[in-house]
């Protein structure tokens, strides 16, 4: 699933975990919806405790790479969780997206 990766300048104060976000893609003023992952990506980064924040924004094709964006969080999902398995991981990124969306309709 392809995913902003957004540098962080500083640390939010918010809960690692799953968000349902309001994202805007500044260079073209255009407001778009979509899921967030902030936290350590337990299950394919081992032994990092770097915090990242992965962007997903539903229905959007396009190349974001320089670009400034704007990310709102709007829904905390659930907590950063570690799965056994990848195909876990893949399930619940899918449901992550289903409820964010049914959130954000």
């Amino acid at each position: 699933m392809p995913t902003a990766n957004v540098g962080l300048d500083f640390w939010p104060a918010l809960c690692r975990g799953v968000y349902a976000v309001r994202v805007d893609l500044l260079a073209q003023s255009i407001s778009k919806k979509g899921v967030a992952n902030l936290g350590l990506n337990p299950t394919v980064s081992q032994n990092s405790n770097e915090i990242k924040l992965e962007v997903h924004i539903f229905d959007f094709s396009g190349d974001l790479y320089g670009q400034d964006i704007k990310v709102e969080f709007a829904k905390f999902l659930r907590p950063e969780m570690k799965f056994d398995q990848l195909n876990q991981l893949k399930f619940q990124i899918l449901e992550d997206c289903r409820l964010a969306r049914e959130f954000l309709k």
